[in-house]
């Protein structure tokens, strides 16, 4: 498979604490790669710093294959320009509106849009995600489901290629779960790289084509969703179990390919 991001030997301290020592993990182009792991194993911070928002101690981060530390202002432009990021917490302007929010990143992007293809564009992906309240809206004054879904809106408003998503389905209900994954689901058909960092079982089971599975900084297994949940590893046995038998409901194959594991 073709390769969209590629972290080699990479190493992240914390303090006295070495959260990752010479990590090597690639993530596939066009299809969903999920980062799997409990609470604590270095999940978001991958995610992080695969996007290029996070700086590794050592190591080298590769974008179709060129080093992102050693690309030009005008590369990494174009890079940014083609990579949208939904954070934990939605990571909203407090200070602007939703409409705002949304403008800020066409404006800067794509300076030849005039205000009214700008507007055009904004409604056009509210309508798509969903998005119920008034795009002029402050932040602060919608629910926490609707700054998220204001976050991916963000995100998905300059057609990106490749989309990080971090922990998405953390505190909201599951309606806007519900439409959360029906939107992800509709970027997997239009061949977007996504790459996911989660926990969360319907997340897991509707949407990996590509698993990584980490445990306090170590990369456990990787590869595609079918040939992973087939692992005999111990501790990715226990990882799997632990999520995707909650998904059951989801996926009526997958407890049938754990139980054929555990022996």
């Amino acid at each position: 498979m073709e390769t969209s991001i590629e972290l080699e030997n990479i190493r992240v301290e914390k303090g006295d604490t070495t959260l990752f020592h010479d990590m090597n993990v690639s993530f596939p182009k066009g299809i969903t790669s999920v980062i799997m792991g409990p609470s604590g194993s270095g999940k978001s911070t991958m995610l992080k710093i695969a996007a290029g928002i996070d700086m590794p101690d050592s190591g080298t981060v590769f974008v179709y294959g060129k080093p992102l530390m050693k690309m030009s202002e005008k590369e990494m432009m174009a890079f940014r320009k083609e990579n949208g990021f939904v954070f934990q917490d939605a990571a909203l302007w407090s200070n602007k509106s939703v409409y705002q929010n949304l403008s800020l990143p066409m404006e800067f992007h794509f300076r030849h849009l005039d205000s009214v293809e700008i507007r055009r564009r904004i409604n056009v992906v509210l309508k798509k995600i969903g998005f119920r309240d008034n795009p002029d809206l402050r932040p602060a004054q919608l629910s926490i489901g609707e700054r998220k879904m204001a976050s991916f809106a963000r995100a998905l408003v300059n057609d990106p290629k490749l989309i990080f998503m971090d922990s998405p389905l953390i505190s909201i209900d599951s309606e806007i779960i519900d439409r959360i994954i029906g939107m992800i689901l509709e970027l997997k058909q239009a061949g977007k790289t996504i790459i996911i960092s989660t926990h969360n079982p319907a997340l897991v089971s509707r949407v990996a084509d590509y698993l990584i599975v980490i445990k306090k900084g170590t990369i456990l297994e990787t590869g595609k969703f079918d040939t992973v949940v087939q692992s005999t590893n111990r501790e990715v046995i226990t990882i799997l179990t632990d999520v995707l038998s909650k998904a059951a409901t989801y996926d009526g194959d997958i407890l049938s390919l754990l139980d054929g594991d555990d022996t």
